[in-house]
């Protein structure tokens, strides 16, 4: 019994680090996804002038941040 208890923390522990590696995969692609956008917005108001082409980096701030937070942050802490 000890033993399976035993085997069921390592497969814990192993999904765990499984599920880190991936949301920190994430977050590369997305920082790499924000930084083109972002730079792609930017460039698309200083030729329209218009404030609306900058407001999708909002909700992509906020989706970075989350992920950010979710591979190197408190948030595994928070959920657990």
């Amino acid at each position: 019994l000890e033993r399976q208890i035993h085997m069921q923390n390592e497969m814990r522990e192993k999904m765990m680090s499984m599920q880190i590696a991936r949301s920190r995969e994430l977050l590369y692609w997305l920082g790499a996804f924000y930084a083109v956008a972002g730079l792609g917005m930017i460039a698309g108001y200083r030729r329209t002038r218009k404030p609306g082409t900058l407001v999708p980096l909002l909700p992509l701030s906020f989706l970075l941040a989350y992920q950010a937070d979710l591979a190197y942050g408190s948030k595994l802490n928070r959920i657990k």
